[in-house]
């Protein structure tokens, strides 16, 4: 099995821009690409857009899909309101192709307005259609954020995420997008929390990637071979 991983300097993409806002940077910035079995071609390969969870939850993913689909996943700093985060989606976009996309990125670009949230959203969208034809596409919620201190408490923060869900929520039915609603599948279970309050345990990855590859192997597989 072969692996690309690419690890990419913020640097490189601080020239580009599609939106017209001027970024507003994070301390710290980064963004990881990682293509597995990228030299095969016998499966479905689907792509998973997202940031630090969605990372987190890749390798459970990988595990439920085994022998019926190849992974690839860019996690990234960059709120879907970022200038760069079009330019740094579509590295992968123009040089594979993906039968299934999975994507959400709602946990980073506090700085940005909810307004900017959803033009940045819309825009992702649309630029997502435009260089993967008729991929399928499926996006899924934020999850929430809860009080390091106290685990069992939702930290403030998770109003401005329930908020972003309810603008993907809006852009996604009208665009007749199916969801992956990972924010209820978590909300019950501040066991499965780290003490960060924000990342996932090992248990909440695995929840997460049995979820997320269940709704991947829908779209894939939602007609068999005889159309039906």
């Amino acid at each position: 099995m072969k692996h690309v991983l690419i690890l990419i300097a913020v640097f490189f993409f601080s020239s580009l821009s599609v939106h017209a806002e001027e970024p507003i940077r994070e301390r710290i910035e980064w963004a990881d690409v990682w293509v597995t079995d990228a030299d095969k071609d016998d499966l479905p390969r689907v792509l998973m857009i997202g940031d630090s969870i969605t990372r987190g939850y890749f390798g459970e993913v990988e595990k439920h899909l085994a022998g019926k689909a190849y992974c690839a996943r860019l996690a990234t700093s960059k709120c879907v309101s970022a200038p760069s985060f079009i330019e740094e989606m579509q590295l992968l976009l123009k040089h594979y192709r993906f039968d299934a996309i999975h994507f959400n990125n709602g946990l980073h670009g506090w700085d940005y307005t909810e307004e900017q949230y959803r033009k940045g959203l819309v825009e992702t969208v649309e630029a997502i259609r435009t260089q993967a034809g008729d991929d399928k596409l499926i996006w899924a919620t934020t999850t929430p954020v809860r009080d390091p201190s106290d685990l069992q408490q939702f930290a403030e923060r998770t109003e401005r995420v329930e908020a972003r869900n309810k603008i993907a929520a809006e852009i996604m039915k009208e665009r007749q997008i199916p969801a992956n609603n990972l924010f209820t599948l978590v909300e019950d279970h501040p066991e499965w929390y780290s003490s960060d309050g924000t990342h996932f345990n090992g248990q909440g990855k695995a929840a997460q990637g049995k979820q997320v590859a269940d709704s991947l192997l829908k779209l894939l597989f939602a007609k068999g071979p005889d159309g039906q």
